[in-house]
């Protein structure tokens, strides 16, 4: 599998063209790698229960008198364990990076592909193909859920077709979708599980929140377009008052995920394995 090249110094073992992995092969790789792990079937299966089944607790547990609102309240409490499932999510995604690291593995992958770059592409395509699918899915299964559950209370009574529903369901998949994929991408340039998921959750996920109680202005103007808060608006029925137009937040979500897998390629190229 492997050619000796002669230097002046000890041999270096350089992999045959004949071994080296195609994209197609890099991304049954990936995808054999993902669910060959029993964490990933652990990890997912809890996204989706909690997601779901807190979302239909709550449901079930508003009293019908104070059941009231619109589109975007029966939304909003439908939809209220995704925040945890998308933790869930990327914790899972940090992993798939640093677990190798951590273990070495990450030498035969990068010996099966030495130009690297095209390892990171396949690890985000096939995760982010994974999440996508299956928190869809579970994204309208808990909308139908809960929305029996509130039966003819203020809450019910949303359907697909009014405006904004359908589009706000798909962005809360598409939410879920960019912070998978920002927390994988973290993973490749942190390298390490604890500092990865550290930084995802104190950085991303928590700093953004503490700032606004700080008391200058300008720090409630930017907190919006951080990473870990630029998507909500996606997620609104109507985004008219949001802070961050429908068309900004998609663009920010793009510009967040462009620099960090830009480091994390830089890194990948110059760093040793």
């Amino acid at each position: 599998m492997t050619a000796a090249v002669m230097t002046d110094g000890p041999a270096v073992f350089a992999p045959s063209e004949k071994y080296r992995l195609s994209a197609a092969g890099l991304l049954r790789s990936e995808w054999t790698k993902l669910w060959s792990l029993r964490s990933t079937w652990i990890v997912l299966l809890c996204a989706v229960v909690f997601s779901a089944g807190l979302g239909a607790l709550i449901a079930a547990s508003i009293p019908s008198e104070q059941a009231t609102g619109g589109a975007e309240t029966a939304l909003g409490v439908s939809m209220s364990g995704v925040g945890l499932a998308s933790v869930f999510v990327a914790v899972l995604a940090i992993l798939t990076v640093t677990g190798e690291y951590s273990t070495g593995s990450i030498r035969s992958t990068m010996t099966a592909a030495p130009k690297r770059l095209s390892v990171l592409w396949s690890k985000a395509a096939v995760y982010a193909a994974v999440v996508a699918v299956l928190f869809t899915v579970m994204v309208f299964l808990t909308f139908f859920i809960t929305q029996a559950l509130f039966g003819d209370n203020g809450l019910g009574g949303v359907s697909l077709s009014d405006d904004g529903v359908l589009r706000a369901l798909f962005g809360y998949a598409a939410m879920i979708v960019y912070l998978a994929l920002l927390a994988l991408g973290i993973g490749s340039i942190l390298r390490n599980s604890a500092g990865s998921i550290g930084f995802y959750i104190g950085v991303i996920m928590i700093l953004p929140q503490l700032a606004t109680l700080l008391p200058w202005n300008w720090v409630s103007d930017v907190t919006p377009y951080a990473p870990g808060n630029v998507m909500n608006t996606i997620m609104l029925v109507d985004p008219t008052g949001a802070e961050v137009g429908l068309g900004e937040s998609w663009l920010w979500m793009g510009v967040w995920l462009v620099v960090t897998y830009g480091l994390a390629a830089v890194l990948l190229k110059r760093r040793d394995v």
